[in-house]
């Protein structure tokens, strides 16, 4: 495992993508995106995405120069094209809107189609949280046969189907909740593969249906399992619905691929005054913290806790990265006629 400061994996991940076609205010969004999901530790949305999204750029997947651009809207709602840019790009603009459209009518809600994978939800119902908006973003409805098997079934049907969901703060921090639907993300199961470590048991199915922990079952053939049996299966089926039904389909979207990004975005200040909100938002927080912690934990933490500390930590001691990780970067940067250094 090595150690890499943020810096020089902000400078790496720049540098290729700018090498890849990026313009450069771009290429530094993605940067800060990427570098973010490492620094609050989730690797599994961070730079270990690099290569794969070189590759996309190179086979037209992804248009790199692309900019997002609404198409559609009311005082209340907004259809934004991707324009099949980096799916971050196209979700940062997505939460400008749904934030500027919430501050404006008091509730909004957002649909990206054209849309490539948006990374980390938690950046985006961060971003809104900060400014004093209430956000719920998930991504589903591929129409797949996505890569996870719905409950009690023995082959794909469902992507990991992710849901965040941040809520502003006064004084106490903004509270961020954001996971898949699935026992695990497929990208942690890509971070596994490359420290070559195993998987806990209850997370995966081999091709046959069979039980494995060994991530690299998931690559050939196998499916993942949905969190708490048929309540992850539930809550993965409202964001299937949300993002397969509610996003525009064939009118919008071609390639065989679907919208399915959804952010609903709420004033915080809807009902009374946001010092109000604040108040009550910060009794909440406070009275969770203030609980005494069970045996063998050493206190309570509220969602969002987890990520803020290590992206203290990760700031001054640096960010893990998998020499194989680091190795793929290296290559992805090669192939571009970029010396990663």
């Amino acid at each position: 495992m090595l150690t890499i400061t943020a810096q020089r994996l902000h400078a790496a991940t720049e540098s290729i993508f700018e090498a890849a076609g990026t313009p450069a205010d771009l290429a530094t969004q993605m940067a800060d995106i990427l570098v973010e999901s490492n620094l609050v530790g989730h690797d599994s949305h961070g730079v270990i995405r690099i290569p794969a999204y070189v590759e996309q750029i190179k086979k037209g997947g992804i248009v790199p120069d692309a900019r997002p651009a609404v198409v559609e809207e009311t005082p209340g709602s907004a259809l934004v094209d991707g324009k099949y840019a980096f799916g971050h790009i196209a979700a940062a603009f997505g939460t400008e809107v749904a934030v500027r459209k919430a501050k404006e009518s008091k509730a909004a809600v957002v649909s990206i189609v054209r849309c490539n994978h948006i990374g980390r939800l938690g950046e985006w119902a961060s971003r809104a949280a900060a400014k004093d908006v209430i956000a719920i973003v998930v991504v589903g409805g591929s129409g797949g046969p996505g890569i996870a098997a719905p409950f009690g079934g023995g082959a794909r049907a469902l992507g990991t189907n992710p849901i965040s969901i941040g809520m502003p703060g006064g004084e106490q921090p903004d509270m961020l909740v954001d996971f898949a639907t699935t026992a695990v993300a497929e990208g942690k199961v890509q971070v596994a593969r490359a420290k070559g470590a195993q998987l806990p048991p209850g997370c995966i199915l081999d091709k046959e249906g069979n039980p494995s922990t060994n991530p690299e079952d998931l690559y050939a053939g196998g499916m993942l399992l949905p969190f708490g049996g048929h309540k992850g299966y539930g809550l993965a089926m409202v964001v299937e619905l949300l993002g397969g039904a509610l996003a525009p389909g064939e009118k919008h979207n071609s390639k065989g691929q679907r919208g399915g990004a959804v952010i609903i975005a709420v004033d915080a200040a809807t009902f009374h005054p946001l010092a109000e909100y604040e108040r009550a938002a910060d009794y909440t927080l406070g009275r969770i913290k203030e609980i005494p912690p069970a045996r063998g934990f050493s206190e309570v933490l509220v969602p969002g806790d987890p990520e803020r500390r290590s992206k203290e930590e990760r700031l001054t001691n640096g960010i893990p990265v998998a020499e194989a990780t680091w190795n793929a970067i290296v290559a992805a940067g090669k192939s571009l006629g970029v010396t990663v250094a």
